[in-house]
């Protein structure tokens, strides 16, 4: 194959191990794949450095960075063990221009990461995920929905993050537009004004992806009303006279469910609509029955 062919058909070969497989062929395709390479996916944040990544893969768009090992998710390591991110963003910031999209997973994420994230990539940064992490608040939050307006999906579901105001949504609802997923699920977050929730409704209509904190459902009306592209929808639970739930609109292409607690008592306002349901997910989830209910 000619390196002109080649040149043409490599952007195409996404998978890792078969982009692992092409640049062990020739040092010619080596260089290729490290120009072409478009996500890495590091599983071990201690297996590279910054500076290694940079001198083979400097025009990546996409980084996932795994921090602590799982066994941080049952307390069997300290939270200072390590896996912090600070290292990384500065190199991100300063030498990564291509790069639009960070999932850092496990890690420890200071205010400080995030501002300068949010200072170094503030028109481009799309996609932000901090999944189980820790270490930063609310005031890192807003540093990055101030200064990125373009953002599409911002997710912290289970991270741990010191509230000191909503402030950070409120920017969020002022000021985006092109929002796809927002996802707080699972956090101690509880300073959330509903009336941003539904302005961000309003402003986002490629809206798809909702998962908050624990609330309840009948605050959500106006926001539920206002979103008719919601799939996934994530929080919430029923805690009043089950007449009172006929006035909760339904999202018409609402087809993913994650309620904070479903029993019997929560299962009948779901049954209108769960011929359009093709998932449900539930933090604690018990029928009458002994143990968890179980859905095909």
């Amino acid at each position: 194959m000619s390196d002109t062919v080649f040149e043409c058909v490599v952007p195409y070969i996404t998978d890792p191990k078969d982009r692992e497989s092409v640049s062990l062929v020739c040092s010619r395709w080596y260089h290729l794949d490290a120009l072409t390479r478009k996500h890495i996916t590091i599983a071990f944040c201690y297996t590279c450095t910054p500076k290694q990544l940079l001198s083979r893969f400097s025009h990546i768009e996409s980084v996932k960075l795994k921090g602590k090992p799982r066994a941080a998710m049952f307390n069997l390591i300290p939270e200072d063990w390590g896996g912090y991110v600070s290292s990384w963003v500065v190199e991100f910031s300063r030498s990564f221009v291509c790069l639009k999209s960070f999932h850092f997973r496990r890690m420890i994420v200071k205010d400080e990461d995030l501002m300068l994230l949010a200072k170094a990539r503030g028109k481009t940064l799309q996609v932000l995920r901090l999944d189980k992490c820790s270490g930063f608040s609310t005031d890192g939050l807003l540093h990055v929905t101030r200064s990125c307006r373009n953002i599409r999906t911002l997710y912290m579901e289970e991270s741990s993050i010191v509230e000191n105001s909503g402030e950070w949504l409120h920017e969020l609802a002022q000021h985006n537009t092109v929002l796809e997923t927002l996802n707080f699920y699972m956090t101690e977050l509880s300073e959330v004004s509903y009336h941003d929730l539904e302005l961000i409704a309003k402003n986002c209509r490629s809206l798809v992806s909702v998962k908050i904190s624990d609330c309840e459902i009948l605050d959500l009306v106006g926001f539920l009303g206002a979103v008719p592209a919601l799939e996934e929808f994530g929080g919430g639970s029923f805690n009043v006279q089950p007449e009172r739930y006929s006035i909760v609109p339904v999202p018409p292409k609402l087809c993913i469910l994650a309620l904070t607690y479903l029993g019997k008592h929560e299962l009948p306002h779901v049954f209108p609509f769960a011929s359009r349901i093709k998932k449900i997910r539930s933090a604690l989830c018990f029928s009458r029955h002994r143990g968890p209910l179980s859905f095909a």
